[in-house]
């Protein structure tokens, strides 16, 4: 566990100082410098991007962090050719993508044309950046094998949302004319963090590019295709389940694009609650393979318990701090942007149980019942578009919301009586429900502070308040032994660097 405490504390660092850089995107600069359809344009390509490029990695992810192990074991980094078989697959996939597209874009047209025309004319954008990000992907998945998770964390989550800063900038100083130039320059923003990434993955001489087929994949290439088409629709779904409330909310709610823009600054402020998922899926799931592959449960057992455990803490601490200043975050953003106030409970609430479950599809994912994981994406999925489809239709923007509220009570306890059941694993302890309690009673605390006249200097206050009154309660009662050593360790360190 300590491997992955510490890849995850140093991914959770640069991961919010990227979306600090992301949050003054998204909370001021756009929404002050640009219309909200134009906003909502760049979502909605970011959305579209992530959906392509899951399609078109077909499966290879899940495929190198699951076989890797293997290849190395027999094979070494000399002969390994696993990434060069995943790397040819991709390139073949995205060729297809970049012919398939264009037969379906009078369709895209005729669905999207009334509601939001701005994509329309835009729409040719989504082949660069589905290409940066398909790659990115791939070569993503070996970092996380090469134990260098912090740095495409840090190219993913930090390098890109500056990128975009710059291009705001730029845009807003006059150095960028017209949305013409800045969208196109944002459709290349995975590039820049796409060259980077490759170059230290390469540099690290575990990941080699090979011309010969090897013995190891000639003995289980087909199992080898076999789980990759799996998580090729697994995956697919996934990225499905992530996006289809943009897309359906720029296809079918009144407002398009702008109903797009307003859903998407909710998600991002609850997105702040998924950083440390994002962290420790990254240091955990390697991990999970090795467990798997040495028939270690207890190691299993520890990994579940204590990452369900941490995301939990971290997940209400954020949920708390967001709602504590919801209503200020929505006048600042002005009137066109009150539903966020609605969104952000129900999308908090949907985060929360999620966190609270660990990780239990990387744990399906990697055991010979992966094909519960895709059958319980499956399920998700259905569920999810059909009620987003229906209740967006009904209810406008806050219709995902309680569609996707719903989908993830169903999805999680699938998951979580199937591990349950098969393995005799799962992931709570009495530890959750002080998690709850101790949150609940700094939000209560911090709200008897009167209101101080001003909006900015609230949320100064108030989350500072209870950044200290949850953190201490946290480590006094020693909820999580993780976070208790993480503590003495950081006031060793701080100590020695006095001395």
């Amino acid at each position: 566990m300590s491997t992955i405490r510490k890849q995850s504390v140093y991914s959770v660092v640069l991961i919010y100082a990227g979306f600090m850089v992301g949050a003054v995107n998204v909370l001021l600069l756009f929404p002050k410098y640009f219309s909200a359809e134009e906003y909502g344009l760049t979502r909605l390509l970011l959305e579209l991007g992530l959906l392509l490029s899951t399609l078109c990695t077909v499966g290879m992810v899940p495929v190198s962090i699951k076989f890797f192990p293997f290849y190395q074991k027999y094979l070494g980094h000399k002969k390994n050719d696993l990434f060069s078989l995943t790397l040819v697959v991709t390139i073949i996939a995205l060729l297809v993508m970049l012919f398939t597209i264009p037969v379906l874009k009078p369709w895209i047209i005729r669905k999207f044309g009334d509601k939001s025309p701005l994509f329309v004319q835009y729409f040719d954008l989504i082949y660069p950046l589905t290409v940066c990000m398909t790659l990115f992907n791939l070569f993503e998945a070996y970092a996380w094998i090469t134990r260098k998770a912090v740095l495409s964390n840090f190219l993913k989550e930090f390098l890109f949302r500056f990128i975009s800063t710059l291009l705001i900038l730029g845009w807003i100083m006059g150095m960028i004319k017209g949305f013409d130039l800045f969208s196109t320059l944002f459709s290349y923003s995975y590039l820049p963090p796409l060259l980077v990434l490759a170059f230290f993955v390469f540099q690290n001489r575990q990941v080699t590019l090979q011309t010969e087929i090897s013995p190891v994949t000639r003995r289980i290439g087909k199992k080898m295709a076999g789980f990759g088409f799996a998580f090729f629709a697994s995956a697919t779904l996934n990225a499905l389940a992530k996006t289809n409330d943009s897309i359906i909310l720029a296809s079918q709610s009144p407002k398009g694009l702008t109903d797009t823009a307003i859903f998407n600054i909710a998600t991002y402020l609850v997105t702040l609650m998924e950083v440390p998922q994002r962290s420790l899926t990254a240091a955990a799931t390697p991990q999970i393979a090795i467990a798997w592959k040495d028939r270690n449960m207890e190691k299993l057992r520890s990994i579940y318990r204590k990452t369900a455990l941490n995301l939990m803490i971290i997940g209400m601490g954020l949920f708390s701090l967001i709602w504590l200043n919801i209503e200020d975050l929505a006048v600042i953003l002005g009137d066109k942007y009150a539903p966020i106030t609605t969104l952000i409970l129900i999308l908090g609430a949907a985060k929360i149980i999620d966190l609270g479950t660990g990780m239990n599809s990387q744990i399906l994912m990697l055991s010979k019942h992966w094909k519960i994981d895709l059958f319980t994406n499956m399920l998700f999925v259905i569920v999810s578009i059909v009620l987003n489809y229906l209740l967006t239709r009904k209810l406008g923007v806050w219709g995902p919301a309680w569609g996707g509220l719903i989908a993830i009570i169903v999805f999680n306890l699938i998951r979580f009586s199937a591990i349950w059941k098969i393995y005799g694993l799962q992931p709570f302890t009495w530890s959750h429900l002080k998690v709850v309690a101790l949150a609940m009673a700094g939000l209560g605390l911090a709200w008897l502070i009167p209101d101080l006249g001003d909006h900015y200097v609230n949320i100064a206050v108030y989350s500072l308040v209870f950044i200290l009154l949850y953190s201490f309660s946290i480590l006094k009662f020693r909820v999580s032994a993780d976070i208790n050593d993480l503590y003495q360790e950081a006031i060793k360190r701080f100590s020695k660097f006095n001395n």
